[in-house]
């Protein structure tokens, strides 16, 4: 150590340092700047000038020159050097030994200023060089205002700003890191030169009062007062007072700190005046101005009473009555002529005003303000009217939701009857903007606030305002009171994500986490969640570990080596879990031997030669390193040669699961191991060793004398049979056991059921069977895998009758508020012959059930339907219901429905739901309010007919299906709604239309089609007719022809004929025809036959027509000839053969 001090010269006004310098000692002056010593770890400055050396080496003798104080002028740019020193270091070349840290300089004490800065310095010497630290004693160094100094390696501690809390002791800690560390001390005082704490204020002063200027500074030491009239000091004598100027006046200085003035009783003419105040210490002074105004005033009106008060009652009120007045107004206040007297009721206020306090409706009235002093008065009256008070009917209440949620808060009042009420509603002290959000409505009157879709920052204060607004004089609204209630909105939810996620270790197998909370979100917090993503599986994010509370924030878990991984926390809550939070920085893990080998490993085989070893392929995260592979080892099972020879497979394939060894024996053992290798070796745990069986075959034994020793039952009989021998030649594998199967003759083997029995067993009970039935048993040996042949001859047997089982779609729907219409389907498993079934009921009153009510035994088995009646409105009913046999009652089936209210049921709301061209689809819906329908029914008819149509009523679904329809056409629906049989207990809707699809043409209606038919009757009538006429118009030559032929036609022809019925008959009428034929049929000819004639006219068939169509001849009813009048008329009987 090496120290010296040169004269002391103030740094302010020149820069000094230290410089090596080669001139003889003695000083001077040059212009040349030396070398200058820089400050480092080893050498400083004191600030005041002096140099210090930690230690010194061979290069502090600088070359043999020596050390000069220099002190340059910057004004006069020129360079002072001092006295030359010069360092002699001994055993130069030799080491230097360590030494603890030693105090070299530190001040007694430092003093700064309010408000300045200030340095304190702490000098050590030590080898190895020490580092110091600063610390106030009691307290924190004040944040943000303190530094170390550039270059002095902590050991000049700067502070900025001081205050007097600064003020105290300071400790500079030195530290080699060989040695324990040096503590010295060091006290700061901080002054202040004066500053303001309270200024004298302006005045305004009326005549004969006392004015006052109070003048307070703070500082260190304590600042000196001096006050000044218009910039002459004001002296403080022994009496009365002092003197200013040539004025002789009183005034006092007081105060602890003479820092009062007083002027008493002034006067306009003579305290009118500027006056001025100091304060001062030794670190400096400050000064400031007050005006002091003198003033004589009558009063004037700053605030005149309104013509009118609208008071609350139940509400303080205040009515106006302000003046200005120089010296100051005395008020008074009247009510109807009587002076008010100041007591708990009026208080006259320090302005003037008049308080009401309490106000009630007795306190109407007219009001006077009077203001009087020395130089006059003003007076004004008003009317106080006074109005009901503004209440809350209802007020919101606090309440909490679930996000997505929707919440509702409502507020009513009451006003004065002359008051305007307005609703008004915040949030968080903000008016709400309805237009801003769809989610927050409020209704027409503002009494009801919704909140839809609640998200979390719909939570905080809502506030109802309600605002009374009274109509002035004026015909604006004026206030009258306003009334406000708070309730808090609780949103719960998930948490918010976790923040300031980092990765704070990453090791070998492990890595730990840490975290800050998120929002909590109104829910608790309960645990955290930390997830990885590998490398390997992007985009995949897995459970690693869970916290057990909510106050854990930091947390080592468990890595896969051989990975790169990024990490994840997740909050829960009881409301769920949040969002992920961001992800950390990256963490590689080496490599690593596996520490664990593939799971559920099995050896089994699939055909009796062979073996099949079977493993769980491990997860790339167990890997733990390149090079992976599965060792797999087998050998024969042999107890009494444990350490045989393995035959080792290694399966490289990491996916790979499986290894078939064959050929093998039927069911034979073998020992098999599976171990995880890779690179750096195989697990770090062994592999277990399993035994494993090759594959079964089928049994080569049948149990023998297989029978059913008893029928128990409907279901139940016990068998019997011999045993099997045992062994693998005989089961081909583990001898499971047996299985007893059994079937109907009636189902086949569709209805198998089997029974497992124990190997060791030879009897057994099997309760499967079906009742009432013909029953076929075998049994077979079982070895897990395959069955034996069944036993022969199967055993046949009947089983008795037995209870039903459960009746099937057992249904009930309400008819009305006093019936329950009851639907089922027969029993699935009737188990015999149905003889009918049992229905009882009870009602149903919470937990609690009625004792049952039998409604009758139903003796036809085939009933599905069955009404309940004289039950309860409004009420549940349990029904239960057991289908019977000979053998008893079955398993019982029950439902639960509720009668419907009493009375008339609300009238349904009908909704078109489909359609197309022949069918509609009717549906409604039940209406909010009123008493709901037990059925529905629709009625309809086509636009314009008077009958309506009925469906089938509903009782379980919301809509009917009209079909079929006719296309395009119009219809009247209604719906009706259902609580009894009768019509005053139905409700109907009024009527609706609804148009078919497809086209009303002219080819599809109904009118058109009838008039076409008619028409086309119309069309046959007139060919028929034609043809009648056509007949009738033709005479056919018959005489003639018979001449022609030799015949007489006068005189008849025996064998028959055809004589013309226009001839006239010679013939007696009562004689008869001659020649007719007995029947159409006859086979007698006449002599010329029809054919002949018939040819003549050209008809080419031999027919019995003429041309125009019509009968050749007439044919009567006996042989006698016709009168005359009987010849004239055609034949009626006339027809097609």
């Amino acid at each position: 150590m090496w120290t010296y001090r040169p004269t002391v010269v103030k740094q302010n006004e020149d820069s000094m340092m230290w410089s090596i310098i080669s001139q003889p000692a003695g000083g001077g002056e040059t212009d040349e700047l030396p070398e200058a010593v820089t400050e480092d770890d080893r050498i400083a400055y004191d600030g005041n000038g002096d140099i210090y050396f930690a230690y010194v080496t061979a290069e502090d003798m600088a070359g043999g020159d020596g050390y000069g104080c220099t002190l340059y002028n910057k004004m006069l740019s020129t360079l002072k050097i001092g006295s030359q020193h010069k360092i002699r270091v001994n055993n130069a070349g030799g080491s230097i030994s360590e030494r603890r840290p030693t105090i070299q300089y530190i001040p007694k004490g430092v003093q700064g200023l309010l408000g300045d800065k200030t340095t304190l310095t702490c000098i050590f010497s030590s080898y190895p060089t020490s580092e110091v630290v600063w610390s106030k004693i009691g307290d924190d160094l004040p944040v943000g205002r303190w530094s170390y100094k550039r270059k002095t390696h902590g050991r000049m501690l700067e502070l900025r700003d001081l205050r007097m809390e600064d003020k105290g002791w300071y400790q500079c800690e030195a530290d080699n890191r060989v040695f324990p560390p040096t503590q010295e001390r060091v006290y700061l005082d901080v002054k202040a030169a004066p500053y303001w704490i309270q200024e004298p204020a302006n005045i305004i002063s009326a005549v004969g009062e006392t004015a006052q200027l109070v003048c307070e500074a703070g500082g260190d030491p304590k600042p000196k007062y001096e006050f000044y009239m218009n910039g002459e000091a004001l002296g403080n004598k022994d009496g009365e007072g002092g003197q200013v100027g040539d004025f002789d006046r009183r005034y006092r200085i007081s105060g602890a700190d003479q820092n009062i003035l007083l002027l008493p009783n002034v006067e306009k003419d003579l305290d009118t005046a500027v006056y001025q105040c100091n304060a001062s210490n030794e670190f400096g002074y400050i000064w400031t101005n007050a005006y002091v105004n003198v003033l004589a005033e009558p009063p004037v009106w700053l605030t005149k009473p309104l013509p009118k008060y609208n008071l609350v009652n139940t509400v303080d009120g205040e009515l106006h009555c302000e003046t200005f007045a120089a010296p100051k107004a005395k008020v008074k206040w009247f009510k109807n002529k009587d002076e008010l007297p100041e007591n708990d009721k009026y208080e006259i206020l320090e302005n003037g005003n008049l308080k009401i306090v309490n106000v009630a409706f007795r306190d109407k009235g007219t009001y006077l303000c009077v203001a009087r002093n020395t130089f006059g008065s003003e007076n004004a009256s008003t009317e106080v009217l006074v109005r009901s008070k503004t209440v809350f009917t209802k007020t919101p209440e606090s309440t909490q939701a679930d996000v997505t949620e929707s919440v509702s808060f409502s507020c009513e009042a009451d006003a004065d009857d002359e008051a305007i009420l307005e609703i008004d509603w915040l949030k968080d002290g903000e008016q709400i903007d309805f237009d801003l959000s769809d989610r927050v409505n409020a209704d027409a009157s503002h009494t009801s606030l919704t909140i839809s879709e609640v998200l979390f920052a719909d939570r905080g204060e809502y506030t109802c305002k309600a605002t009374a607004y009274i109509t002035l004089a004026n015909g604006k609204a004026g206030l009258l009171d306003e009334i406000s209630a708070v309730a808090r909105l609780a949103v719960q939810g998930p948490p918010d994500p976790p923040v300031d996620v980092s990765l704070k270790d990453c090791g070998v197998k492990t890595a730990v986490i840490a975290w800050m909370a998120g929002a909590e979100n109104d829910s608790p917090i309960l645990r955290f969640h930390i997830q990885y993503q590998a490398d390997f599986k992007p985009g995949e994010w897995q459970d690693v570990a869970s916290t057990g509370d909510a106050d854990t924030t930091e947390y080592r878990v468990n890595v896969p080596p051989w990975g790169n991984y990024t990490f994840r926390v997740i909050a829960e809550n009881d409301k769920g879990k949040s969002q992920p939070s961001d992800e950390t920085e990256n963490c590689q893990t080496p490599a690593a031997a596996p520490n664990t080998n593939p799971r559920n490993v099995k050896g089994n085989g699939t055909e009796p030669n062979n073996l099949v070893i079977n493993w769980t392929p491990m997860e790339r995260a167990e890997h733990n390193g390149p090079g992976f592979f599965y060792q797999v080892k087998y050998r024969k099972h042999d107890p009494d040669n444990p350490d045989g020879e393995w035959v080792v497979v290694n399966i490289t394939d990491p996916n790979n699961s499986s290894i078939t060894i064959e050929p093998t024996e039927t069911y034979e053992p073998y020992d098999i191991e599976v171990t995880a290798f890779n690179d750096l070796g195989p697990a770090t745990i062994p592999p277990v060793q399993m035994v494993g069986y090759s594959g079964e075959d089928k049994p080569v034994v049948v149990p023998m004398n297989f029978n059913v020793t008893e029928v128990l039952g409907p279901k139940t009989a016990e068998f019997e049979w011999e045993p099997v021998a045992d062994g693998v030649e005989n089961i081909k594998g583990a001898f499971v056991g047996y299985k007893i199967k059994t079937w109907t003759v009636a189902e086949g083997r569709d209805g198998l059921r089997t029974t497992l029995v124990k190997p060791d067993q030879t009897r057994a009970r099997v309760e499967n069977l079906k009742p009432y039935s013909d029953i076929v048993a075998v049994i077979v040996v079982w070895n897990g895998v395959y069955e034996g042949d069944e036993s022969d001859p199967q055993s046949l047997f009947p089983t008795p009758e037995g209870p039903p089982g459960p009746v099937d779609r057992f249904e009930a729907y309400p008819l009305g508020p006093q019936k329950i219409v009851l639907h089922w389907q027969l029993p699935l498993e009737p188990n015999g012959n149905l003889l009918g079934y049992e229905v009882v009921h009870q009602t149903v009153n919470g937990t609690r059930i009625g004792p049952e009510v039998a409604i009758g035994d139903i003796d036809d088995p085939m009933q599905r339907k069955a009404t309940l009646t004289s039950l309860e409105p409004d009420t549940k009913y349990r029904v239960t219901i057991r289908a019977k046999t000979g053998a008893g009652l079955g398993d019982p089936n029950y439902v639960e429905t509720k009668t419907a209210l009493e009375g008339v049921p609300a009238v349904p709301i009908v909704i078109l739901a489909d359609k197309n061209d022949t069918s509609v689809v009717i549906a409604w819906e039940q209406p909010d309010e009123g008493i709901p329908g037990s059925f529905f029914y629709v009625r309809y008819r086509k636009a314009g007919d008077d009958k309506w149509q009925d469906s089938e009523p509903d009782y379980i679904n919301d809509q009917i299906v009209l079909s079929p329809l006719e296309p395009g056409t119009k219809y009247e629906v209604k719906v009706v709604a259902g609580n009894g049989d009768t019509d005053d207990l139905k409700a109907e809707s009024a009527p609706q239309e609804v148009v078919t699809d497809g086209d009303d043409s002219v080819a599809t209606a109904g009118w058109f089609i009838g008039m076409m038919i008619a028409i086309a009757i119309l069309i046959l009538i007139l060919i028929i007719v034609c043809l009648i006429k056509r007949n009738r118009g033709g005479k056919y030559p018959v005489q003639e022809k018979e001449a022609a032929l030799g015949k007489d036609p006068e005189k008849g022809d025996d064998e028959g004929g055809f004589p013309e019925y226009n001839q006239p008959l010679t013939q007696e009428p009562t004689d008869p025809l001659k020649g007719s034929h007995p029947s159409l049929n006859s086979d007698v000819k006449p002599m010329g036959s029809e054919t002949d004639s018939m040819a003549e006219y050209g008809d080419g068939e031999g027919g019995k027509f003429n041309e125009d169509g019509s009968f050749i001849g007439q044919y009567g009813g006996d042989n006698k000839k016709r009168a005359p009048e009987q010849q004239e008329q055609p034949s009626a009987l006339s027809t097609f053969v």
